[in-house]
């Protein structure tokens, strides 16, 4: 959509417009001549100055900047992001990891202290399988609808010509560019850098850069070594061995890489694991009266099952997404929860334990 383009705020965006203003200590005539727009512009906005057309885009935009909010709080983003489709090879996975998606604020704010701090350039999220690289990639995508690309290994979806033409069409339908059927990655952010109004940035998140199956020699995926300001990059990978990062960029590029596993966020990661097994316990329709029931029956306070439960998770959301779901189906039965197994390791060593002592019956009766 155009900054010209004209937008309505939703019945959510009017309170929490009318809440940030108040809690900067502001009122409608001095937050019109910081966001510079007019006091009408807010009335709209707030629903107290009647308006069927609504107000335009690059108005919210200033607005939501002078009091440090996104557009999105004001506008539903359903509608701020009517034209920013998900591309939809992803939408299924991007659904399937946001269903359940807690947590993980700090992860996101320390993004966005990067692009606002930064003109452009790439953030990593760093991370052992299982600590929720994807589903954070697929969380900001899916409240942003930022163009996104997901490497698939087990679906070969991971070369860089697959890349390329992913990102080139969600480029060309979002910022309608002419002659580009054909362009490099580098041409295309130029094109849009030159297309963006003043604040609004491109952000392209991209997942799993160590699945990539591309020659060695260049960066992975091609990915620029200098980016035009207002754009940056989003990436996840798993920690790599000497010579396999393969980010080579030119000297002055902003980079920060956050690492799940440093000891500065050991308290983030648990709470994190923590709200996710609470949201299940008590949330979650599918899950959370089987999993009471299985507490219940064995007397476990709840707030014992969510800290033992945590760590034995080792701080790894994939652990949960197993065990969770097994207890709530009655695979563990038989167990107490200090017999529930240790990290993600134990529960794979368990789990296939599991499956050759129910297949056994059967093979036996096959050779009967």
């Amino acid at each position: 959509m155009r900054p010209s383009d004209i937008v309505q705020s939703s019945a959510t965006g009017q309170i929490k417009l009318r809440d940030s203003y108040q809690q900067a200590s502001l009122t409608i005539e001095t937050l019109a001549a910081k966001a510079n727009v007019s006091q009408d512009t807010i009335k709209r906005l707030l629903d107290t100055k009647k308006c069927s057309k609504g107000v335009q885009r690059r108005q919210v935009t200033k607005i939501a900047k002078a009091l440090g909010i996104e557009p999105t709080d004001i506008v539903d983003p359903k509608d701020w992001n009517a034209e920013n489709k998900l591309p939809p090879e992803f939408e299924s996975l991007i659904a399937e990891k946001i269903k359940t998606f807690c947590g993980r604020r700090f992860v996101f704010k320390a993004f966005q202290d990067f692009i606002k701090e930064k003109p452009h350039g790439y953030f990593t999220i760093i991370g052992d399988a299982g600590m929720g690289k994807s589903s954070i990639v697929a969380k900001y995508v899916s409240e942003h609808k930022s163009p996104c690309y997901f490497n698939i290994l087990v679906e070969r979806r991971n070369r860089p010509e697959l890349f390329l033409k992913s990102i080139r069409q969600q480029l060309i339908d979002r910022y309608q560019l002419p002659n580009s059927e054909n362009a490099d990655l580098p041409t295309l952010l130029a094109k849009v850098a030159g297309k963006l109004p003043l604040g609004e940035r491109l952000v392209i998140a991209v997942d799993a850069l160590d699945e990539v199956e591309q020659e060695a020699g260049e960066n992975l995926l091609h990915l620029p070594t200098t980016l035009p300001d207002g754009v940056y990059f989003l990436l996840t990978r798993r920690p790599h061995n000497l010579g396999q990062k393969r980010l080579s960029l030119s000297p002055g590029v902003p980079v920060k890489e956050l690492d799940l596993r440093d000891r500065k966020y050991v308290n983030f990661n648990q709470d994190d694991i923590k709200e996710y097994i609470r949201y299940l316990l008590y949330t979650d329709s599918q899950y959370k009266e089987k999993l009471r029931n299985w507490i219940q029956t064995r007397s476990i306070p709840d707030t014992t099952f969510v800290e033992q439960l945590a760590d034995k998770s080792e701080n790894n959301f994939m652990y949960l997404r197993y065990v969770l779901p097994a207890i709530a189906n009655g695979d563990y039965n038989d167990l107490s929860l200090k017999e529930l197994p240790d990290g993600l390791q134990e529960y794979y060593q368990n789990h296939w334990v599991r499956m050759r002592m129910e297949a056994q019956p059967g093979s036996m009766s096959l050779l009967q």
